[in-house]
């Protein structure tokens, strides 16, 4: 299986505010600017229980699966 990797793009999509999305990654513990040079698993985003990463990473599996 494919790893899905959430990028900025996707962050953009999903219509997020990048102050609050900046905030609450660093509320989960993840760097914000690794993500901006590298992304971040959904699988990792998914285990947070949040709603908002759900959204997003809804659209990185979806922009996946739909090519």
């Amino acid at each position: 299986m494919t790893e899905v990797i959430v990028r900025i793009a996707h962050i953009r999509a999903a219509d997020l505010c990048m102050s609050g999305t900046r905030r609450w990654f660093e509320t989960h513990g993840f760097s914000w600017n690794e993500f901006l040079e590298k992304g971040k698993s959904a699988d990792e985003l998914e285990a947070t229980g949040d709603g908002l990463a759900f959204r997003v990473t809804a659209i990185a599996r979806s922009e996946i699966q739909n090519g």
